[in-house]
């Protein structure tokens, strides 16, 4: 969790200088944002969140300062228990879209 948590901050570090206005969490079901090759905007980092091992992810852009917060660094211990901290690409935490969205309407409270 702590090999995350230094990977997440170097990313909010690197993106606190760029003037992106405070949006709120962004989805793109897979459309295309935030895929190898897209553009990610500054501060943000590209999610998926997928329940079960056969359904399709939800691609969410999040932005890496909400990271840190309890609500979604339960989700993200939930995701390094069962991925690992090697997994390369996009966050992958396992939860259902529905939650994933819940966390996020909590953090805008």
């Amino acid at each position: 969790m702590r090999q995350l948590g230094r990977r997440l901050s170097r990313v909010a570090d690197s993106s606190s200088s760029s003037t992106s206005s405070p949006s709120p969490p962004e989805t793109a079901k897979r459309r295309g944002v935030g895929k190898a090759g897209a553009a990610v905007p500054g501060g943000h980092v590209p999610v998926d969140v997928v329940e079960g091992s056969d359904a399709e992810a939800e691609r969410f852009l999040v932005r890496a300062e909400l990271l840190g917060r309890p609500a979604l660094a339960e989700l993200l211990g939930r995701a390094a228990q069962e991925y690992g901290y090697g997994r390369r690409g996009p966050l992958r935490i396992p939860c259902s879209p529905a939650a994933f969205r819940r966390a996020l309407a909590s953090l805008d409270g």
